[in-house]
Protein backbone atom coordinates (compact mmCIF):
# COMPACT_ATOMS: atom_id res chain seq x y z
CA UNK A 1 0.00 0.00 0.00
CA UNK A 2 2.28 2.72 0.69
CA UNK A 3 4.67 1.96 -2.41
CA UNK A 4 1.33 2.58 -4.35
CA UNK A 5 0.86 6.02 -2.33
CA UNK A 6 4.89 7.02 -3.07
CA UNK A 7 4.37 6.12 -7.14
CA UNK A 8 1.17 8.31 -6.64
CA UNK A 9 3.05 11.28 -4.86
CA UNK A 10 3.54 13.52 -8.28
CA UNK A 11 0.33 13.55 -9.57
CA UNK A 12 -0.68 14.84 -6.49
CA UNK A 13 1.74 17.28 -5.59
CA UNK A 14 1.44 18.95 -9.03
CA UNK A 15 -2.18 18.77 -8.77
CA UNK A 16 -2.13 20.75 -4.83
CA UNK A 17 0.34 22.88 -6.08
CA UNK A 18 -2.22 24.53 -8.31
CA UNK A 19 -4.12 25.65 -5.58
CA UNK A 20 -3.63 29.14 -3.38
CA UNK A 21 -5.18 30.53 -0.26
CA UNK A 22 -8.28 28.56 0.95
CA UNK A 23 -8.49 26.23 -1.71
CA UNK A 24 -8.46 28.92 -4.52
CA UNK A 25 -7.28 28.21 -8.33
CA UNK A 26 -4.01 29.39 -8.42
CA UNK A 27 -1.49 29.69 -11.94
CA UNK A 28 1.77 27.82 -10.97
CA UNK A 29 5.14 28.93 -13.06
CA UNK A 30 8.35 27.37 -13.75
CA UNK A 31 11.41 29.30 -15.68
CA UNK A 32 14.50 27.35 -17.49
CA UNK A 33 17.42 28.88 -19.22
CA UNK A 34 18.85 27.13 -22.70
CA UNK A 35 22.24 27.40 -23.31
CA UNK A 36 24.20 26.69 -26.26
CA UNK A 37 28.20 25.55 -25.23
CA UNK A 38 27.60 27.86 -21.93
CA UNK A 39 26.29 30.55 -23.41
CA UNK A 40 22.60 31.46 -22.75
CA UNK A 41 20.62 32.01 -25.49
CA UNK A 42 16.98 31.17 -24.89
CA UNK A 43 14.41 30.32 -22.03
CA UNK A 44 11.06 28.58 -21.45
CA UNK A 45 8.57 29.53 -19.27
CA UNK A 46 6.12 26.96 -18.10
CA UNK A 47 2.45 28.42 -16.72
CA UNK A 48 -0.12 25.76 -14.79
CA UNK A 49 -3.44 26.17 -13.99
CA UNK A 50 -6.90 24.61 -13.74
CA UNK A 51 -8.82 25.00 -17.20
CA UNK A 52 -11.53 27.35 -17.44
CA UNK A 53 -14.34 25.73 -18.40
CA UNK A 54 -13.95 23.43 -15.03
CA UNK A 55 -15.55 20.97 -16.50
CA UNK A 56 -13.59 17.64 -16.67
CA UNK A 57 -11.28 18.56 -14.04
CA UNK A 58 -7.97 19.26 -16.02
CA UNK A 59 -5.05 21.45 -15.99
CA UNK A 60 -4.08 23.54 -18.47
CA UNK A 61 -0.19 23.62 -19.06
CA UNK A 62 1.35 26.09 -21.92
CA UNK A 63 5.18 25.57 -22.47
CA UNK A 64 6.33 28.21 -23.84
CA UNK A 65 10.35 28.20 -25.70
CA UNK A 66 11.85 30.90 -26.95
CA UNK A 67 15.36 30.86 -28.65
CA UNK A 68 17.14 34.47 -29.73
CA UNK A 69 20.63 34.59 -31.56
CA UNK A 70 21.78 34.16 -34.95
CA UNK A 71 23.06 32.01 -37.49
CA UNK A 72 26.01 32.34 -39.86
CA UNK A 73 26.04 36.34 -39.50
CA UNK A 74 21.69 36.28 -39.71
CA UNK A 75 19.22 37.21 -36.77
CA UNK A 76 17.30 34.05 -35.63
CA UNK A 77 13.96 34.24 -33.52
CA UNK A 78 12.36 31.15 -32.88
CA UNK A 79 9.27 30.48 -30.83
CA UNK A 80 7.46 27.27 -29.77
CA UNK A 81 4.23 26.86 -27.95
CA UNK A 82 2.73 23.72 -26.71
CA UNK A 83 -0.34 23.69 -24.89
CA UNK A 84 -1.78 20.57 -23.06
CA UNK A 85 -4.76 19.39 -21.52
CA UNK A 86 -3.56 17.14 -18.20
CA UNK A 87 -5.77 14.50 -16.25
CA UNK A 88 -4.02 15.80 -12.55
CA UNK A 89 -4.74 11.90 -11.80
CA UNK A 90 -2.74 10.40 -14.22
CA UNK A 91 -0.73 13.62 -15.55
CA UNK A 92 -1.90 12.08 -19.02
CA UNK A 93 -2.73 14.71 -21.96
CA UNK A 94 -6.30 14.06 -23.24
CA UNK A 95 -5.30 17.75 -25.97
CA UNK A 96 -1.73 18.41 -26.98
CA UNK A 97 -1.36 21.44 -29.38
CA UNK A 98 1.56 22.97 -30.92
CA UNK A 99 2.56 26.10 -32.60
CA UNK A 100 6.17 26.93 -34.10
CA UNK A 101 7.27 30.17 -35.22
CA UNK A 102 10.06 31.11 -37.19
CA UNK A 103 9.82 34.80 -38.75
CA UNK A 104 6.54 35.12 -40.49
CA UNK A 105 6.30 31.44 -40.47
CA UNK A 106 3.98 29.33 -38.34
CA UNK A 107 3.27 25.90 -38.05
CA UNK A 108 0.51 24.86 -35.81
CA UNK A 109 -0.93 20.99 -35.22
CA UNK A 110 -3.12 20.28 -32.62
CA UNK A 111 -3.78 16.62 -31.33
CA UNK A 112 -7.04 15.28 -29.14
CA UNK A 113 -7.47 11.86 -27.62
CA UNK A 114 -10.59 9.66 -27.40
CA UNK A 115 -10.97 5.76 -27.27
CA UNK A 116 -7.63 4.86 -27.47
CA UNK A 117 -7.01 6.80 -30.75
CA UNK A 118 -5.00 10.32 -31.18
CA UNK A 119 -6.95 12.97 -33.76
CA UNK A 120 -4.27 14.56 -35.42
CA UNK A 121 -4.98 17.80 -37.19
CA UNK A 122 -3.60 21.04 -38.44
CA UNK A 123 -5.03 23.12 -35.14
CA UNK A 124 -7.09 25.12 -37.72
CA UNK A 125 -10.06 23.21 -38.58
CA UNK A 126 -8.89 20.95 -41.47
CA UNK A 127 -9.23 17.73 -41.45
CA UNK A 128 -8.14 15.12 -39.11
CA UNK A 129 -6.12 11.55 -39.42
CA UNK A 130 -6.31 8.87 -36.47
CA UNK A 131 -3.32 7.38 -34.96
CA UNK A 132 -4.14 4.06 -33.25
CA UNK A 133 -2.71 3.96 -29.95
CA UNK A 134 -1.65 0.71 -27.89
CA UNK A 135 -2.81 0.11 -24.68
CA UNK A 136 0.53 0.93 -22.58
CA UNK A 137 1.29 4.34 -24.74
CA UNK A 138 1.92 7.62 -22.24
CA UNK A 139 0.59 10.17 -23.13
CA UNK A 140 3.43 12.34 -21.19
CA UNK A 141 3.45 16.58 -21.24
CA UNK A 142 6.63 18.03 -21.31
CA UNK A 143 6.86 19.02 -17.33
CA UNK A 144 5.73 16.54 -14.90
CA UNK A 145 7.55 12.51 -16.15
CA UNK A 146 5.31 10.57 -13.24
CA UNK A 147 6.27 7.61 -15.35
CA UNK A 148 9.80 8.21 -14.75
CA UNK A 149 8.81 8.24 -10.49
CA UNK A 150 6.80 5.42 -10.61
CA UNK A 151 9.44 3.04 -12.17
CA UNK A 152 12.79 4.88 -11.21
CA UNK A 153 12.13 6.27 -8.09
CA UNK A 154 9.14 4.53 -6.41
CA UNK A 155 10.49 1.21 -8.19
CA UNK A 156 14.17 0.32 -8.68
CA UNK A 157 13.96 0.14 -12.41
CA UNK A 158 17.34 0.55 -13.61
CA UNK A 159 16.33 0.13 -17.19
CA UNK A 160 12.56 0.47 -19.13
CA UNK A 161 11.79 1.35 -22.49
CA UNK A 162 8.21 3.34 -22.76
CA UNK A 163 5.84 3.58 -25.75
CA UNK A 164 5.75 7.48 -25.77
CA UNK A 165 3.60 9.46 -27.86
CA UNK A 166 5.47 12.01 -29.58
CA UNK A 167 3.43 15.12 -30.48
CA UNK A 168 6.03 16.65 -32.79
CA UNK A 169 5.98 13.85 -35.36
CA UNK A 170 2.62 12.59 -34.39
CA UNK A 171 3.93 8.71 -34.12
CA UNK A 172 4.15 6.51 -30.71
CA UNK A 173 7.95 6.30 -30.31
CA UNK A 174 9.90 3.28 -28.49
CA UNK A 175 11.91 5.64 -26.06
CA UNK A 176 14.67 3.45 -23.46
CA UNK A 177 15.58 5.02 -20.07
CA UNK A 178 18.83 4.25 -18.28
CA UNK A 179 19.80 5.36 -14.71
CA UNK A 180 22.90 6.61 -14.54
CA UNK A 181 22.89 7.41 -10.70
CA UNK A 182 21.86 10.14 -8.62
CA UNK A 183 23.49 13.95 -7.66
CA UNK A 184 23.04 17.10 -5.45
CA UNK A 185 21.88 20.14 -7.92
CA UNK A 186 21.66 23.73 -6.76
CA UNK A 187 19.74 25.36 -9.39
CA UNK A 188 17.29 28.72 -8.88
CA UNK A 189 17.95 28.78 -5.16
CA UNK A 190 17.40 25.46 -4.64
CA UNK A 191 18.73 22.06 -3.99
CA UNK A 192 17.42 18.79 -5.72
CA UNK A 193 18.36 15.20 -4.74
CA UNK A 194 18.25 14.76 -8.58
CA UNK A 195 17.87 10.78 -10.28
CA UNK A 196 19.91 11.02 -13.65
CA UNK A 197 18.44 9.10 -15.96
CA UNK A 198 19.63 8.77 -19.92
CA UNK A 199 17.27 8.36 -22.78
CA UNK A 200 17.42 7.59 -25.85
CA UNK A 201 14.15 7.26 -28.72
CA UNK A 202 14.88 4.03 -30.75
CA UNK A 203 13.15 5.52 -34.01
CA UNK A 204 14.86 9.15 -34.20
CA UNK A 205 17.93 8.62 -32.15
CA UNK A 206 17.20 11.54 -30.20
CA UNK A 207 18.91 11.47 -26.80
CA UNK A 208 19.06 13.27 -23.68
CA UNK A 209 20.63 13.25 -19.99
CA UNK A 210 18.00 14.37 -17.40
CA UNK A 211 18.11 15.17 -13.98
CA UNK A 212 14.43 14.11 -12.28
CA UNK A 213 13.23 15.70 -9.18
CA UNK A 214 12.06 12.46 -7.44
CA UNK A 215 9.45 14.77 -5.26
CA UNK A 216 7.41 16.30 -7.92
CA UNK A 217 8.47 14.41 -11.21
CA UNK A 218 10.01 17.21 -12.80
CA UNK A 219 13.40 17.74 -14.88
CA UNK A 220 14.85 20.20 -13.24
CA UNK A 221 18.22 20.15 -15.47
CA UNK A 222 18.50 18.39 -19.32
CA UNK A 223 21.66 18.02 -21.47
CA UNK A 224 21.19 17.03 -25.19
CA UNK A 225 24.10 16.01 -28.18
CA UNK A 226 25.51 19.04 -29.41
CA UNK A 227 26.11 20.71 -25.88
CA UNK A 228 22.53 22.22 -25.60
CA UNK A 229 21.69 22.31 -22.00
CA UNK A 230 18.49 23.42 -19.95
CA UNK A 231 18.02 24.33 -16.20
CA UNK A 232 15.48 25.46 -13.71
CA UNK A 233 16.04 29.13 -13.30
CA UNK A 234 14.05 32.18 -11.97
CA UNK A 235 11.52 34.41 -13.76
CA UNK A 236 14.63 37.09 -14.21
CA UNK A 237 15.80 34.51 -17.20
CA UNK A 238 13.00 36.26 -20.10
CA UNK A 239 14.45 39.43 -19.37
CA UNK A 240 18.27 38.22 -19.83
CA UNK A 241 17.82 37.07 -22.64
CA UNK A 242 15.36 39.33 -24.21
CA UNK A 243 17.65 42.51 -23.45
CA UNK A 244 20.99 41.05 -23.79
CA UNK A 245 23.12 43.52 -25.43
CA UNK A 246 24.23 40.65 -28.47
CA UNK A 247 22.59 38.50 -29.70
CA UNK A 248 24.26 34.90 -28.91
CA UNK A 249 25.79 33.06 -32.17
CA UNK A 250 24.14 29.68 -32.97
CA UNK A 251 26.63 28.63 -35.65
CA UNK A 252 28.17 25.76 -33.44
CA UNK A 253 24.61 24.21 -33.29
CA UNK A 254 24.99 23.24 -37.34
CA UNK A 255 28.70 24.40 -37.94
CA UNK A 256 31.96 22.06 -37.17
CA UNK A 257 35.37 23.28 -38.53
CA UNK A 258 37.70 21.41 -40.85
CA UNK A 259 41.00 20.65 -40.97
CA UNK A 260 40.96 22.12 -44.56
CA UNK A 261 40.25 24.94 -46.83
CA UNK A 262 38.96 24.25 -50.61
CA UNK A 263 38.20 27.10 -52.42
CA UNK A 264 36.15 25.28 -55.12
CA UNK A 265 33.82 23.70 -53.55
CA UNK A 266 31.32 22.93 -56.34
CA UNK A 267 34.26 21.13 -57.89
CA UNK A 268 34.99 18.67 -55.23
CA UNK A 269 34.78 15.45 -56.82
CA UNK A 270 36.15 13.06 -54.41
CA UNK A 271 36.60 13.09 -50.34
CA UNK A 272 37.88 10.85 -47.74
CA UNK A 273 36.53 12.32 -43.95
CA UNK A 274 36.93 10.77 -40.48
CA UNK A 275 34.07 11.86 -38.82
CA UNK A 276 32.23 11.36 -34.85
CA UNK A 277 28.88 12.37 -34.66
CA UNK A 278 24.97 11.89 -32.82
CA UNK A 279 23.07 12.78 -35.41
CA UNK A 280 19.01 12.80 -34.67
CA UNK A 281 16.06 12.61 -37.25
CA UNK A 282 16.24 8.76 -37.80
CA UNK A 283 17.63 5.55 -36.79
CA UNK A 284 20.75 4.72 -38.19
CA UNK A 285 22.37 1.79 -39.23
CA UNK A 286 25.89 1.58 -41.18
CA UNK A 287 23.96 0.22 -44.14
CA UNK A 288 22.16 2.97 -44.51
CA UNK A 289 25.24 4.90 -44.40
CA UNK A 290 26.02 3.20 -47.66
CA UNK A 291 24.86 4.26 -50.60
CA UNK A 292 25.40 5.14 -54.39
CA UNK A 293 28.04 7.73 -53.96
CA UNK A 294 28.63 7.27 -50.39
CA UNK A 295 30.85 3.99 -48.46
CA UNK A 296 31.10 4.50 -44.93
CA UNK A 297 33.26 2.01 -43.29
CA UNK A 298 32.82 1.99 -38.87
CA UNK A 299 30.36 2.17 -36.48
CA UNK A 300 26.80 2.88 -35.63
CA UNK A 301 25.65 2.88 -32.01
CA UNK A 302 22.93 4.30 -30.35
CA UNK A 303 23.32 6.56 -33.34
CA UNK A 304 26.59 7.22 -32.72
CA UNK A 305 28.58 7.23 -35.40
CA UNK A 306 32.29 6.99 -35.57
CA UNK A 307 33.67 6.01 -38.82
CA UNK A 308 35.56 7.02 -42.57
CA UNK A 309 33.53 8.38 -45.40
CA UNK A 310 34.73 8.23 -48.72
CA UNK A 311 32.21 10.74 -51.37
CA UNK A 312 32.04 10.52 -54.75
CA UNK A 313 28.71 11.61 -56.34
CA UNK A 314 28.39 10.58 -59.98
CA UNK A 315 26.90 13.27 -62.53
CA UNK A 316 24.09 12.01 -64.31
CA UNK A 317 23.47 13.22 -67.49
CA UNK A 318 19.52 11.82 -68.15
CA UNK A 319 20.06 8.65 -69.81
CA UNK A 320 16.98 6.30 -70.23
CA UNK A 321 15.25 9.02 -68.21
CA UNK A 322 10.89 7.85 -67.63
CA UNK A 323 8.71 9.81 -70.02
CA UNK A 324 6.61 13.40 -68.96
CA UNK A 325 4.09 12.78 -67.55
CA UNK A 326 5.31 10.10 -65.55
CA UNK A 327 3.56 7.41 -64.31
CA UNK A 328 4.53 6.10 -60.78
CA UNK A 329 0.99 6.46 -58.93
CA UNK A 330 0.96 2.54 -59.37
CA UNK A 331 4.16 1.65 -57.72
CA UNK A 332 3.22 1.31 -53.46
CA UNK A 333 6.99 1.92 -53.03
CA UNK A 334 6.80 5.46 -54.28
CA UNK A 335 3.29 6.80 -53.22
CA UNK A 336 5.05 8.54 -50.26
CA UNK A 337 7.43 10.46 -52.49
CA UNK A 338 4.20 11.52 -53.67
CA UNK A 339 2.30 12.73 -51.54
CA UNK A 340 1.91 15.96 -49.41
CA UNK A 341 2.97 16.91 -45.60
CA UNK A 342 3.25 19.76 -43.76
CA UNK A 343 6.44 20.84 -44.74
CA UNK A 344 5.94 19.36 -48.18
CA UNK A 345 2.73 20.80 -49.66
CA UNK A 346 2.14 19.18 -52.45
CA UNK A 347 -0.35 19.75 -54.91
CA UNK A 348 -1.29 23.04 -53.46
CA UNK A 349 -3.03 24.26 -56.18
CA UNK A 350 -0.48 27.39 -56.68
CA UNK A 351 2.39 25.39 -56.61
CA UNK A 352 1.01 22.70 -58.54
CA UNK A 353 0.09 25.49 -61.28
CA UNK A 354 3.62 26.90 -61.29
CA UNK A 355 5.10 23.20 -61.54
CA UNK A 356 3.22 22.26 -64.47
CA UNK A 357 3.57 25.91 -66.20
CA UNK A 358 7.36 25.16 -65.84
CA UNK A 359 7.50 21.76 -66.98
CA UNK A 360 5.03 22.42 -69.96
CA UNK A 361 6.64 20.34 -73.49
CA UNK A 362 9.10 18.56 -71.16
CA UNK A 363 10.58 15.37 -72.74
CA UNK A 364 11.15 13.33 -69.98
CA UNK A 365 11.40 13.65 -66.46
CA UNK A 366 14.82 14.46 -65.99
CA UNK A 367 14.23 17.24 -68.45
CA UNK A 368 11.34 18.71 -65.84
CA UNK A 369 13.50 18.16 -63.43
CA UNK A 370 16.33 20.32 -64.44
CA UNK A 371 13.58 23.23 -64.94
CA UNK A 372 12.07 23.22 -61.59
CA UNK A 373 15.24 22.90 -60.14
CA UNK A 374 16.86 25.64 -61.99
CA UNK A 375 13.83 28.09 -61.24
CA UNK A 376 14.04 27.37 -57.34
CA UNK A 377 17.66 28.16 -57.63
CA UNK A 378 17.49 31.39 -59.97
CA UNK A 379 14.11 32.26 -57.98
CA UNK A 380 14.58 31.60 -54.37
CA UNK A 381 16.96 33.60 -52.18
CA UNK A 382 18.64 31.98 -49.45
CA UNK A 383 18.07 33.02 -46.63
CA UNK A 384 17.29 32.34 -42.65
CA UNK A 385 15.28 31.24 -41.95
CA UNK A 386 12.87 32.19 -44.95
CA UNK A 387 9.46 30.49 -45.74
CA UNK A 388 10.46 27.07 -44.05
CA UNK A 389 7.95 25.32 -45.76
CA UNK A 390 7.75 25.20 -49.41
CA UNK A 391 4.53 27.29 -49.93
CA UNK A 392 5.82 29.65 -47.29
CA UNK A 393 9.03 29.42 -49.16
CA UNK A 394 7.19 30.11 -52.50
CA UNK A 395 5.24 32.92 -51.07
CA UNK A 396 8.28 35.14 -49.67
CA UNK A 397 10.67 34.16 -52.41
CA UNK A 398 13.00 32.94 -49.64
CA UNK A 399 14.27 30.17 -47.42
CA UNK A 400 17.17 28.10 -46.30
CA UNK A 401 18.32 24.90 -47.53
CA UNK A 402 15.60 23.20 -46.25
CA UNK A 403 12.95 25.74 -47.43
CA UNK A 404 14.33 25.03 -51.17
CA UNK A 405 14.45 21.25 -50.70
CA UNK A 406 10.82 21.41 -49.47
CA UNK A 407 9.77 23.80 -52.24
CA UNK A 408 11.27 21.78 -54.88
CA UNK A 409 10.47 18.49 -53.89
CA UNK A 410 6.75 20.00 -53.28
CA UNK A 411 7.18 21.18 -57.15
CA UNK A 412 8.28 17.86 -58.57
CA UNK A 413 5.48 15.94 -56.80
CA UNK A 414 2.77 18.02 -58.10
CA UNK A 415 3.79 17.26 -61.66
CA UNK A 416 4.83 13.34 -60.81
CA UNK A 417 8.11 12.81 -60.09
CA UNK A 418 8.81 11.36 -57.07
CA UNK A 419 11.41 13.29 -55.13
CA UNK A 420 12.53 14.04 -51.33
CA UNK A 421 14.45 15.67 -48.79
CA UNK A 422 18.10 14.09 -47.46
CA UNK A 423 20.13 16.01 -44.95
CA UNK A 424 23.55 15.22 -43.66
CA UNK A 425 26.22 18.25 -44.19
CA UNK A 426 27.98 19.81 -46.88
CA UNK A 427 31.56 21.36 -47.17
CA UNK A 428 31.72 25.26 -46.99
CA UNK A 429 34.52 27.95 -47.09
CA UNK A 430 32.82 29.46 -43.76
CA UNK A 431 35.40 29.86 -40.93
CA UNK A 432 38.04 28.91 -43.60
CA UNK A 433 37.10 25.69 -43.84
CA UNK A 434 33.96 24.03 -42.18
CA UNK A 435 30.96 21.35 -42.42
CA UNK A 436 27.40 22.57 -42.16
CA UNK A 437 24.23 20.73 -41.39
CA UNK A 438 22.52 20.96 -44.69
CA UNK A 439 19.45 19.39 -46.96
CA UNK A 440 19.18 19.07 -50.61
CA UNK A 441 17.10 16.39 -52.94
CA UNK A 442 16.80 13.53 -54.27
CA UNK A 443 14.53 12.75 -57.43
CA UNK A 444 13.42 9.11 -58.79
CA UNK A 445 14.44 9.03 -61.95
CA UNK A 446 13.45 5.43 -62.84
CA UNK A 447 15.85 2.32 -63.80
CA UNK A 448 18.47 5.40 -62.67
CA UNK A 449 17.46 5.35 -59.00
CA UNK A 450 17.53 8.21 -57.19
CA UNK A 451 19.55 11.14 -58.23
CA UNK A 452 20.67 13.94 -55.68
CA UNK A 453 20.80 17.93 -56.14
CA UNK A 454 21.14 20.88 -54.40
CA UNK A 455 19.19 24.22 -55.46
CA UNK A 456 20.72 26.10 -52.42
CA UNK A 457 24.37 25.70 -54.19
CA UNK A 458 22.96 26.01 -57.54
CA UNK A 459 23.81 22.63 -58.40
CA UNK A 460 20.68 22.41 -60.37
CA UNK A 461 21.65 18.77 -61.71
CA UNK A 462 24.14 17.27 -59.47
CA UNK A 463 25.51 17.19 -55.65
CA UNK A 464 29.35 18.24 -55.42
CA UNK A 465 31.26 15.49 -53.15
CA UNK A 466 31.41 17.63 -50.66
CA UNK A 467 27.96 16.72 -49.36
CA UNK A 468 27.55 13.81 -46.76
CA UNK A 469 24.31 12.07 -46.48
CA UNK A 470 22.78 10.95 -43.58
CA UNK A 471 19.55 9.92 -44.59
CA UNK A 472 15.84 10.88 -45.27
CA UNK A 473 14.08 14.14 -43.36
CA UNK A 474 11.61 12.80 -41.60
CA UNK A 475 11.20 14.36 -37.93
CA UNK A 476 11.34 17.78 -36.63
CA UNK A 477 14.12 16.23 -34.40
CA UNK A 478 16.83 15.97 -37.03
CA UNK A 479 19.84 17.04 -35.92
CA UNK A 480 23.84 16.35 -36.97
CA UNK A 481 25.71 17.20 -33.60
CA UNK A 482 29.41 16.97 -35.32
CA UNK A 483 31.67 15.82 -32.78
CA UNK A 484 34.77 16.05 -35.06
CA UNK A 485 34.93 15.81 -38.95
CA UNK A 486 38.72 15.33 -40.38
CA UNK A 487 39.21 15.78 -43.79
CA UNK A 488 41.65 13.02 -44.65
CA UNK A 489 42.27 12.66 -48.86
CA UNK A 490 40.00 15.36 -51.46
CA UNK A 491 39.90 15.63 -55.21
CA UNK A 492 38.51 18.43 -57.67
CA UNK A 493 38.40 20.83 -60.55
CA UNK A 494 42.12 22.20 -59.40
CA UNK A 495 40.87 26.12 -59.38
CA UNK A 496 42.85 26.63 -56.29
CA UNK A 497 45.49 25.18 -53.67
CA UNK A 498 43.65 23.80 -50.48
CA UNK A 499 45.23 24.98 -47.55
CA UNK A 500 45.90 23.06 -44.54
CA UNK A 501 44.89 23.31 -40.76
CA UNK A 502 45.68 21.91 -37.67
CA UNK A 503 43.12 19.05 -36.51
CA UNK A 504 41.37 21.39 -34.10
CA UNK A 505 40.27 23.61 -36.70
CA UNK A 506 42.22 26.88 -36.01
CA UNK A 507 43.37 28.49 -38.85
CA UNK A 508 47.75 27.81 -40.04
CA UNK A 509 49.55 30.75 -39.73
Amino acid sequence: MARTITARLPHVLFALALLGAAGQPAAQEYYYGIELNGVLCGYARFAASPLQDGARGLIALTHEVVVRGTLLGAPVDSRITLTYHIDPATNAFAYHASAIEQGPTRLTSAVRIDAGRAFVSDGRGGPETTVDLPADVVLANTLVQSHLVTDFVAGSADRKTYRLFDGRDNAVRETAFTRVGTEQLTLAGRTFEAVVLDSIDRATGVSARLWLDPRTGIAVQTRHPGNRLSYLADATVVETVAHAARRPSLDAAIMASANVSIPDLRGITYMKVRVAARPSGLWLTPDGLNVPGQRFTGTVRDNVVEGVFEIEHARYGGAAAPPFPPDFGADPDLKRFLGADDYIQAGDPVLAAKARDLTAGARDCWEATRRLSAWVASNIKGTIPGGVTARGTYDQGAGDCGGHSFLLAALSRSVGIPAHVVWGCMYTPHQGGAFGQHAWNEVYMGAAGWIPLDTTASEVDYVDSGHLRIGTFGSVATSLNIRSIEILDHRGSGRGPSAQRPADGRDAR
